[in-house]
């Protein structure tokens, strides 16, 4: 399990806005957009326990969960890359096509562009997943934390 603690900066039905901030875990990965600045970001959590703004909460993420998502992130464009490269590097020599070999890379990279576009245009449909999202597990303290 994933765990980190953030405040509730709003609510909406039984999800929770929360504001995060990095922690040593997070030091050298990258792959969340932190604000520069603040070094804070806010996510969209499962909120079954009813934690109110304000409330510092406990937020947990399932470790397989985190780990398919990181795979639509960035498994399936790589394996676009690669399939790309491949296809396009063994269909082009067979054709005798000139400079089969850099043509190959610019078609892998095209395909790989191609699953990043699809991948944004349907980042919505991962957002509002509840499977890809953290779950307030615990109110670590009610009401004592302003809203940034």
């Amino acid at each position: 399990m994933i765990n980190t603690t953030g405040v509730v900066i709003g609510t909406e039905a039984h999800k929770a806005y929360v504001h995060i901030s990095r922690n040593t875990a997070c030091e050298n990965c990258g792959a969340c957009h932190f604000d520069e600045k603040t070094m804070n970001m806010k996510i969209t959590a499962v909120n079954k326990i009813g934690a109110t703004v304000g409330d510092r909460v406990e937020l947990t993420m399932d470790n397989v969960n985190f780990f398919r998502a990181s795979f639509f992130l960035y498994g399936i464009p790589l394996l676009a890359l690669l399939f790309g490269i491949f296809t396009s590097f063994y269909g082009l020599k067979a054709l005798d096509v000139a400079y089969y070999d850099i043509f190959s890379i610019l078609i892998g990279t095209a395909v790989m562009a191609v699953a990043y576009i699809f991948i944004k245009l349907n980042s919505g449909k991962f957002a509002e997943n509840e499977r890809y999202m953290s779950i307030i597990t615990a109110v670590l303290h009610h009401g004592e934390f302003p809203v940034i």
